[in-house]
């Protein structure tokens, strides 16, 4: 399985239990986890409030099988 790379305020796709895409941004780099690697993300619209409102997004957390990146996208982190 190879590694991808994250960081914070990237703009990352993930696929959810349905098979669907997700647009998502990235709150960070990968985390290993415990049992498995993850990366923590939420919805566009979180990062913005969160950003707005001087706190840290709340995300969840995708299986990197699960997440691609979408390089040279990102927001101000």
């Amino acid at each position: 399985m190879s590694m991808i790379e994250t960081f914070a305020g990237q703009h990352i796709v993930v696929r959810d239990a349905y098979g669907n895409l997700l647009p998502r941004i990235a709150l960070g780099p990968v985390d290993p986890g415990y049992d498995f690697a993850v990366v923590w993300a939420c919805r566009e619209e979180e990062w913005a409030a969160a950003r707005a409102e001087g706190r840290e997004p709340e995300g969840t957390p995708w299986p990197i099988e699960d997440v691609q990146a979408t390089y040279g996208a990102a927001i101000a982190a």
